[in-house]
């Protein structure tokens, strides 16, 4: 994957006339991290692998940080964490956040892990990093990603805040974004990425005519993944005094989902999965299979799980009217190819999903300056929503000026926008020529 990737970015390098040093300086991290610790597992010492990965900040470091999702996965490798570091400094470019991008792990899987082992191992892998001068307000700040939450979050916080004491104290709370509302964190930051996403999404069925017309008032969705992305787009997606009115049809976890042409109920069935945990034997609904789900006839088709879920395998059988990537490199190259042969539009997830990163600015920000009173939590929250908004909108009318105008896809659109800012900052930044 981070080879295609790679290729896919020398392309858009070239596409803009940009010279040799804009890419040297995106496809190499400036800075892997790479550290064991040994966290109380099944009773016992274990060893494992924390990894973190910083790709590129455009910015004066020390003054504006890297910024990135921990990520509790077993699918977790440097390759992945390198390509993802990658995406998160093109999305920040795309909303214009002043955040370099990273992005790190661990390969293991949260379900099979108690709350005080998941707690340990975060806690042993902050007093690593922080011996290290990884992390902090100013260097590099956390945030979730798959398997992590604000449960995690506040234990981030918690820990820096013990350890970090006296004069020359870190700013804890500004070190880690995603905290509980109640723990320094931001109202509207748990759905960021799902809201935010629809609000792309309705934003560019305006600009397209709704595909030219062919979309119903009430366009159909099929959501592959129900973590915290899928399951809030799930419940956001027909709340009318959000402002959005969709029907969902389709919806999975990784074991499997459910489908309804006519329109799943969605209270009954996030009340379901609550309960039972599965989608199986979720009545008035035909079971699917996660490959099957992403073939299912729809207008909007959104991976919100992990990444390459579109491929060259299956990329030339959707029947969706676009694809609006939720999830980090769900659209594999080869699949983003096959796709502009069909004319399928695709969203791509440095546009789409960067609504979580735009509201963990906002966190962010709150934490170093004065801490508000609870009081203030709902004009906080307007405001915030306000912000996203707009910053989500503008992304959109720009990648989508520029992909009618230059014929090209929105994926290519947004890249080359993205490397078009950032590429005067990095020259600023370290005096290269032209």
């Amino acid at each position: 994957m981070l080879k295609e990737q790679l290729t896919e970015l020398e392309q858009a390098c070239h596409a803009i006339n940009a010279p040799d040093w804009l890419f040297e300086e995106l496809s190499i991290p400036k800075e892997v991290v790479m550290l064991t610790i040994r966290p109380i597992i099944k009773g016992k010492k274990t060893s494992k692998t924390v990894i973190r990965v910083k790709n590129c900040n455009p910015y004066a470091t020390g003054a504006n940080p890297f910024k990135g999702g921990l990520r509790y996965h077993p699918g977790v490798t440097l390759e992945l964490l390198e390509s993802l570091a990658l995406d998160m400094t093109l999305k920040c470019a795309l909303t214009r956040l002043p955040f370099g991008g990273a992005k790190g792990g661990i390969a293991i899987d949260p379900e099979k892990l108690s709350t005080l082992e998941l707690r340990d191992i975060t806690e042993k892998m902050v007093e690593e990093w922080l011996m290290l001068n990884v992390i902090g307000p100013d260097v590099d700040v956390l945030g979730p990603d798959v398997g992590t939450n604000p449960d995690t979050m506040f234990w981030i916080y918690n820990k820096v805040s013990k350890i970090n004491r006296g004069p020359g104290a870190i700013n804890a709370a500004a070190t880690v974004t995603g905290k509980p509302l109640g723990n320094d964190g931001c109202p509207g930051r748990e759905d960021a990425t799902s809201r935010g996403g629809l609000v792309t999404l309705q934003e560019y069925l305006r600009l397209s005519g709704g595909l030219s017309g062919r979309m119903a008032a009430s366009p159909t969705l099929v959501v592959q993944g129900f973590g915290n992305v899928g399951s809030n787009l799930v419940r956001l997606a027909s709340d009318k005094k959000a402002g959005f009115d969709f029907t969902v049809v389709g919806v999975s976890d990784k074991n499997g989902g459910v489908y309804s042409p006519n329109g799943l109920n969605v209270d009954e069935l996030e009340k379901w999965y609550k309960e039972h945990r599965t989608f199986t034997g979720f009545p008035h609904a035909e079971a699917v299979s996660n490959s099957d789900l992403l073939l299912l006839p729809c207008d909007v088709l959104i991976p919100a799980a992990i990444e390459n879920q579109i491929t060259s395998a299956n990329a030339g059988l959707l029947k969706a009217g676009i694809v609006l990537e939720l999830a980090n490199e769900a659209i594999t190259p080869e699949a983003h190819k096959i796709m502009k042969e069909r004319s399928l539009p695709a969203i791509p997830g440095i546009a789409a999903n960067a609504g979580g990163v735009v509201i963990s600015f906002e966190e962010w920000s709150l934490n170093r300056g004065h801490r508000r009173h609870a009081v203030e939590i709902p004009e906080i929250y307007e405001e915030a929503i306000d912000k996203l908004t707009k910053i989500m909108k503008g992304v959109i009318q720009q990648i989508y000026a520029r992909s009618e105008e230059g014929k090209i896809t929105m994926n290519e659109a947004a890249t080359r926008i993205a490397l078009e800012y950032i590429m005067p900052q990095i020259k600023a930044k370290h005096g290269f020529e032209d």
